[in-house]
């Protein structure tokens, strides 16, 4: 029988942040897998850009932000739906 407590039903890709740089957009994915990894993709344009396969979810979060943290250092930042520090602050 499975443990209820560490058996997941949910298999889709959750979308990690959304950017935008002058008239283009970023987005990064992570979708797990049956086999227990999880992969990390990036898109440019709605293009996939890259990947990177890992072996748990924090990994696939480490490199989630390392690539949100890159993609600040060189101009692009968060899109306004997932902005959440208000234009006042």
């Amino acid at each position: 029988m499975l443990d209820a407590s560490t058996y997941s039903l949910y298999h889709e890709p959750t979308v990690m942040w959304r950017m935008q740089r002058e008239d283009q957009s970023s987005h990064a994915v992570i979708t797990p897998h049956t086999d227990g990894t999880f992969l990390f993709m990036w898109f440019i344009n709605g293009r996939p850009l890259g990947y990177r396969r890992c072996e748990d979810w924090t990994g696939a979060i480490r490199w989630s932000e390392q690539m949100l943290t890159q993609n600040w250092a060189v101009g692009w930042r968060l899109a306004p739906e997932y902005d959440d520090i208000g234009d006042d602050e």
